[in-house]
């Protein structure tokens, strides 16, 4: 039988392991004393912004611009809010109103002239269950209203969306919240064809030390009216908290659309303010044991 020969680890090599190993606890272990310090009612109004599961009371002014490859623009502001209740220890009640106001600005398809005046106003109602510490899920309606001023500003039906969420915190700063929302118009004015479609939304939020949170999301939607026609897009959203004492979040989104003709993209700043106010044990820094 030929000899067997045993190679041992140098100490160098066992070392640089070592090394490596001590970096990586070192980095994970700052993140997260870093993160921890940060006000968790501040993470979890972050998540709110992307998550239809956490129902946070608020109020936010969203500034909404739409470029199109015909040379037009759409500018909306909106003007939220959002009420919410505790039912239980584990079930929440919510109650969201907006109200868009929008100028279309004309570009180079034949008859398009410059517009503005009340949008679509939308109404919702829906509830959260907290399942387990980490484990969320949600749903509700919403009705929109054919209330635009002019046919340009209005989708001119009235139509009933049906949404749902689950959400899991795979870490105390990750957060997985995916939904849907199913279209169906009741009713339609002016003569425009009926609104079917569904839209599903793949988001992943990650809150970071600072108060500041990142969030990015796929998007899929399915035209029913128009053969099952599948259009898909992404987004991304850089939320910061302004002030640690104060709840107020500004929030910047780009959306870029992959499958249309139509529309270019679209870029949104968002002001929320959240009614919650913050205790100041929250706000304090974890100190370490004497």
């Amino acid at each position: 039988m030929g000899s067997v020969k045993f190679h041992s680890v140098t100490p160098l090599t066992m070392r640089g392991s070592t090394h490596t190993l001590f970096l990586a606890v070192l980095t994970s272990s700052s993140f997260a004393i870093s993160h921890a310090a940060d006000s968790l009612e501040a993470r979890e109004e972050s998540k709110s912004l992307e998550d239809p599961t956490v129902l946070k009371p608020r109020v936010w002014s969203d500034t909404e611009w739409n470029k199109f490859r015909d040379g037009s623009n759409d500018l909306e502001e909106t003007l939220g809010t959002l009420w919410a209740w505790p039912l239980s220890s584990k079930q929440d009640l919510g109650i969201r109103l907006k109200i868009p106001y929008e100028l279309h600005f004309a570009g180079d398809s034949p008859g398009d002239s410059d517009t503005h005046g009340i949008g679509d106003i939308q109404a919702a109602v829906g509830t959260a269950f907290q399942l387990r510490d980490t484990l969320r899920v949600g749903g509700g309606l919403e009705l929109r209203t054919p209330s635009g001023s002019v046919d340009r500003l209005s989708d001119n039906t009235w139509r009933i969306q049906e949404f749902g969420a689950v959400a899991w915190d795979a870490q105390p700063w990750l957060t997985l919240s995916p939904s849907f929302e199913y279209n169906q118009s009741l009713a339609e004015e002016q003569g425009v064809l009926p609104r079917h479609f569904i839209e599903l939304f793949f988001p992943v939020t990650v809150t970071l030390p600072g108060l500041w949170s990142v969030a990015a999301r796929y998007e899929l939607k399915i035209d029913f009216q128009d053969h099952n026609y599948l259009t898909h897009s992404a987004r991304l959203a850089v939320s910061k908290h302004l002030f640690e004492s104060i709840p107020l979040n500004l929030t910047f989104t780009f959306k870029k659309p992959f499958d249309t003709a139509v529309h270019d993209f679209q870029v949104n700043c968002i002001l929320t303010y959240f009614f919650v106010p913050r205790k100041s044990s929250e706000l304090d820094p974890i100190k370490p044991h004497r």
